[in-house]
């Protein structure tokens, strides 16, 4: 069975410089795996690292303007072409980023992520008491089982609505295609991780190294503290400490058998 490598964690762990070292000695490419660098432009801002890359290739930055629609659907389908472009000519597949919806999606092939939006529902300028009571008519246990965050957030609310109504029809999203399943793929996930205070410290240098605003390292810092919170809940993925002047050889070792 083929294997995909996924390189995940919170920002500034350093993935793209060890999935870098990985390609390299591997034979790999990359596939990121990040909601921001799908977006052309800002590469400073969204640490694109191109510089860093040389002659390994890295699919899936700057695909779309600023403003455009991109879903995580699409993103799917287009790691899905990625991996199958790498396999056919026999290197591997390395997903890189800390773009968790995307990664869980890909591992575990969701299928909500292919339902239609329902764009009048999303111009219909509902309150989130009015969105919650068709999420009720709908479905009543999902509604019930929202926490106080999810029932008072209307992008979440109106998500919920989409995926829970009869008229939904998985596979006819905008993502199409066909997908990989869980035969054919092995899936081998690693995170990397540290301390949040070690975190915040290369956060800061990051941003100063770059030359961006120091505004960026708040931005950046709460990024990272959504990006634990998330990481947290998600299993298999084998966790890796960056401090450790052993974490590429002990990594390295968990992909070759």
């Amino acid at each position: 069975m083929d294997k995909v490598i996924v390189i995940c964690g919170p920002t500034a762990t350093g993935k793209t410089r060890l999935a870098l070292q990985l390609a390299k000695e591997f034979n790999g490419e990359l596939i990121s795996a990040d909601s921001r660098q799908v977006y052309i432009g800002n590469d400073l801002e969204t640490g694109k690292d191109k510089d860093l890359l040389g002659d390994t290739r890295i699919w899936l930055l700057d695909l779309i303007q600023s403003g455009e629609e991109f879903s995580v659907s699409t993103w799917r389908r287009l790691a899905h072409e990625a991996i199958k472009d790498i396999l056919a000519r026999d290197k591997l597949p390395i997903v890189v980023g800390g773009s968790g919806l995307y990664i869980k999606a890909l591992v575990q092939n969701l299928p909500d992520v292919d339902v239609p939006r329902d764009e009048e529902l999303r111009r219909s300028n509902k309150s989130v008491l009015e969105l919650f009571d068709y999420l009720k008519s709908l479905d009543i246990d999902k509604a019930l089982s929202m926490n106080n965050s999810d029932r008072n957030n209307p992008r979440r609310l109106i998500r919920a609505i989409e995926i829970s109504s009869p008229s939904t029809k998985l596979g006819e999203g905008d993502g199409g295609g066909e997908v990989l399943s869980g035969s054919e793929v092995r899936y081998l996930q690693f995170g990397l991780m540290a301390p949040k205070e070690e975190l915040i410290k290369r956060i800061e240098k990051r941003v100063k190294q770059r030359g961006l605003d120091e505004s960026f390292i708040q931005k950046e810092i709460n990024i990272m503290k959504k990006q634990l919170v998330w990481f947290k809940k998600q299993s298999n993925i084998s966790w890796f400490d960056i401090i450790d002047p052993l974490c590429y050889a002990k990594l390295k070792s968990a992909i070759k058998p």
